[in-house]
């Protein structure tokens, strides 16, 4: 470590104040210190260039984008299906399919190919679907990059709003099967026809009788996000054990199902996430911060590996700062496994296995490491998940954020805060000066995190908060509807009553904290899921 007495030129600048280097960082400071390592600036012209922050003068590897390539289209010939339980109404003909016209099918969109370019080769106008934006729109969103999250974030409402198909032009219908709503809500995105992807989807559950005025969709978005990540699924592998973050997977063993690809079951993926952001809502999708920065089109460099494998990305440093690397024995290949979970050696260069990386060769045996990491081994799965998140949404709509803004957006606020959530509750006004409404906030108060989730899902549909806080809470028609209790007469052995639609809790007047307290625990035994009951 540097220090001030090391250095009398130092030690006169910063006091007795100890300079803190890159090495002398955590990963989890470091990777703060990397979210704005790169930003589009743009010059006297109006042209957007990048400009990037170094962390480290002596560790400055290079940087690699990731793009759709838009020159290179074909057919990807895959068939067509039936929309399943998915249609189109309009409220005008009511319940008859909307004679509005529709274009093809997803699956008969084109396939294009995934890019890993050098930064210097891009075109920083160039956007990750391969697209160049128009020079007249950068200063402005140059502008944007640089206001409070609060401003930008109000900016891409008002910019998706614009995007939601008219309700009285036409809405998707869409039935489920709760045992059967990760398979079905994959297949029902897939074959959404174009005219119908920023459609206004009203959910329902098959035999229950909740009608969707917000909190079943709320629901149904929590349950396919939980099942993408689920390992049984197949897309989505766990990366990062530290911050419990996600990565596609890079062994897709078998198809999805028997009418989808592993790579169209991701493109339906990337289509949900778009939904998701295009409906506001908030998920339990806590990706890799080199998939959100994929998602971007922003840099890559050595450096994001530690994001994956703190391991994998201490030897590669190591690697390139030790001399002798033949000692190691290593070649220009890598272990990994192959459909069938056999471990393999995949050669990073032809022949690789039979090519030992020498001090000669070690940077360039660095940079297909970072390489394969990054882009190689999830490439088809990743230009599928990117062509479906940007068929909902244009990708400018997103270049103002980074990629921990795009994560909170998406994933909302992970920290329950009750002071927060009681700020923005109304009360009835039988609840008013009534000791119940005290007893249930220092209930709450006293619950574990996992716990207050369950109780916010019961009340809301979605166990997660919005970006924006409590006071970011809807209802079905993006309005804003704020948590409400509502203080019900007491009755022995009777529980609150949520109307999760409407993000209001039916409170009975307990006598006694003690009665609220056990009814609360009960709540939280039960299984906040399903709508049989309000």
């Amino acid at each position: 470590m540097l220090t001030p007495s090391g250095n009398p030129r130092l030690s006169g600048f910063f006091g007795t104040k100890t300079m803190v280097l890159p090495e002398d960082l955590t990963a989890r400071q470091r990777s703060a210190r990397m979210r704005k390592e790169w930003s589009r600036h743009v010059d006297i012209h109006g042209q957007p260039y990048w400009r990037r922050r170094c962390l480290d003068i002596n560790h400055v590897p290079p940087a690699f984008l990731i793009h759709i390539d838009p020159d290179d289209a074909n057919d990807d010939g895959a068939s067509a299906l039936d929309t399943l339980r998915v249609k189109l109404m309009s409220p005008v003909l009511e319940d008859a399919e909307s004679a509005v016209p529709t274009l093809e099918s997803a699956s008969q969109l084109t396939s294009k190919r995934l890019l890993y370019s050098p930064i210097e080769a891009v075109d920083a106008s160039r956007l990750v679907t391969g697209d160049v934006l128009a020079a007249g729109l950068w200063p402005s969103l140059h502008q944007l990059t640089k206001v409070p999250f609060t401003a930008k974030y109000a900016w891409f409402l008002h910019q998706v709003a614009d995007l939601v198909l008219p309700y009285e032009i036409g809405y998707i219908q869409m039935r489920a099967l709760r045992d059967r709503v990760f398979e079905e809500a994959l297949e029902n995105l897939l074959h959404l026809k174009s005219f119908e992807l920023c459609a206004i989807v009203r959910l329902q559950f098959m035999e229950e009788k909740g009608l969707d005025a917000g909190a079943v969709q709320r629901e149904w978005y929590m349950l396919v996000a939980q099942a993408l990540l689920s390992p049984t699924s197949g897309l989505f592998v766990l990366a990062n054990r530290e911050d419990h973050s996600y990565i596609l997977n890079p062994n897709p063993a078998f198809p999805f199902t028997q009418s989808m690809s592993h790579n169209d079951a991701c493109r339906a993926a990337g289509r949900f996430i778009g939904r998701a952001l295009l409906d506001g809502q908030v998920l339990p999708l806590h990706l890799n911060a080199t998939l959100f920065k994929s998602i971007l089109g922003t840099p890559l460099t050595m450096d994001d590996v530690e994001s994956l494998d703190a391991t994998v990305y201490k030897s590669l440093r190591y690697i390139l700062e030790t001399d002798r690397v033949e000692d190691l024995t290593l070649t220009f290949s890598v272990t990994a496994c192959d459909a069938n979970g056999r471990v393999v050696e995949v050669d990073l260069v032809p022949n690789g296995s039979q090519v030992l990386v020498t001090d000669a060769t070690k940077y360039d045996y660095v940079d297909r490491m970072v390489r394969h990491l990054l882009f190689e081994r999830i490439e088809g799965p990743l230009l599928a998940l990117l062509q479906g998140i940007h068929d909902i949404l244009p990708p400018e709509l997103l270049v103002p954020f980074d990629h921990k803004e795009l994560e909170l957006i998406l994933c909302g606020l992970t920290d329950i805060d009750v002071a927060d959530w009681k700020a923005n509750t109304v009360l009835s006004t039988n609840l008013e000066n009534v000791p119940v409404v005290t007893w249930f906030w220092e209930i709450l108060d006293g619950l574990g995190g996992d716990e207050k989730a369950r109780l916010l899902q019961f009340a809301t549909g979605s166990g997660r908060v919005p970006v924006q806080g409590f006071q970011g809470l809807t209802s079905y028609d993006g309005k804003i509807c704020y948590f409400t209790l509502k203080g019900m007469p007491y009755v022995p052995g009777m529980y609150p009553v949520a109307h999760a639609c409407y993000n209001r809790l039916d409170l009975p007047i307990y006598p006694k904290k003690e009665l609220l307290e056990e009814a609360i625990k009960m709540l939280l035994l039960s299984d906040p899921t399903g709508f049989n009951i309000q």
